[in-house]
Formats: structure tokens, C-alpha cells, sequence
């Protein structure tokens, strides 16, 4: 696994243990999912694994985000500017999860 994540440039890094406050970006991640997941009803196994692939989705590809410079999480991580090419809706969750989406950009 070391090795792995050594070659895809990525540095593991280990907080404290009771100290969220040294990973920002997962606690707003699972607050974020925590407000959207307590409004909607779950089947089975199945559905909620469908449900957290289309959270993921709109998380990282669809929400700009404020101090990013409105640009999505993807695009931060891709090191692209904000997209502006033919934009697509986004709908999941019965509507709970909107945005544009900018496919191929």
C-alpha cells in the first residue's frame, strides 16, 4: 500500500486521535453527508451504495465551493480552472443533490 500511494504522489498523513479539527476536509465531508443522509430513506445495502456514488459525484464534480475560487473539488485536484464548457443539470436524491455539471471539461 506504501509503495502505491508513493507512486501516485500521495503523502499519508496521521492526525491525533479525538482532534477533527486536524482533518477539516473529511469532518466537512461526512458533516456535509450527515445533513443530506438524515433526509432521505435508505432500502438496503445496495441503495445505499448507489446513493453514496451519486453523493460522491455531486461533491466532488457538481458543488463549487466557496473557497476554491467556485471551483469543484475535481477540479482543484486537477489543477484545471473553473470549467466553462457545455453544461449539464445534475439531479440525484429526488432532487436533493442539484448543480450544474460540466462533463468532458
Amino acid at each position: 500500500m506504501r509503495i502505491a500511494l508513493r507512486c501516485l504522489g500521495i503523502r499519508l498523513q496521521r492526525t491525533e486521535l479525538h482532534c477533527p479539527w486536524q482533518n477539516g476536509r473529511i469532518e466537512r465531508l461526512f458533516g456535509t453527508l450527515k445533513s443530506y443522509l438524515d433526509r432521505i430513506a435508505i432500502g438496503n445495502g445496495d441503495d445505499l451504495r448507489t446513493k453514496l456514488v451519486e453523493f460522491r459525484c455531486w461533491y466532488n464534480h457538481v458543488r463549487p465551493h466557496q473557497h476554491l475560487a467556485g471551483r469543484t473539488p475535481a477540479e482543484t485536484w486537477s489543477g484545471r480552472s473553473k470549467a466553462r464548457g457545455e453544461p449539464e443539470w445534475f439531479s440525484g436524491w429526488n432532487g436533493r443533490l442539484t448543480g450544474w455539471y460540466f462533463a468532458g471539461t
